[in-house]
């Protein structure tokens, strides 16, 4: 059993449903890799970024999944592609139909 709690901030969690309603290939990606994250938020590979103490990152394909601990609690904050999501202040991109088709 997990010792991790999950908080994953709304806008991000309308993304995944979004890709999940859609049934885009992603959202399974990116669902195992918060498994992930919920079983060891400290990996090694999961790493933390430049300018923040607090947040760190998880690679899955071409997006990036940001995130923070506090307590016993993993806050998911963004999630996007990895050529923007750092730019967001916080949430996830919103994309069209037929743009999230093309992901």
């Amino acid at each position: 059993m997990n010792k991790y709690k999950i908080q994953i901030i709304n806008p991000c969690q309308e993304f995944l449903d979004d890709l999940k309603e859609y049934n885009i290939p992603v959202h399974d990606q990116l669902c195992d890799t918060i498994k992930e994250v919920i079983s060891d938020p400290f990996k090694s590979k999961f790493k933390r970024l430049e300018n923040s103490d607090r947040d760190r990152r998880a690679r899955s394909g071409n997006f990036r999944i940001v995130y923070f601990v506090k307590n016993d609690t993993i806050f998911i904050t963004k999630i996007g592609q990895r050529k923007n999501v750092y730019e967001m202040d916080v949430g996830c991109p919103k994309f069209s139909k037929k743009k999230l088709r093309s992901l």
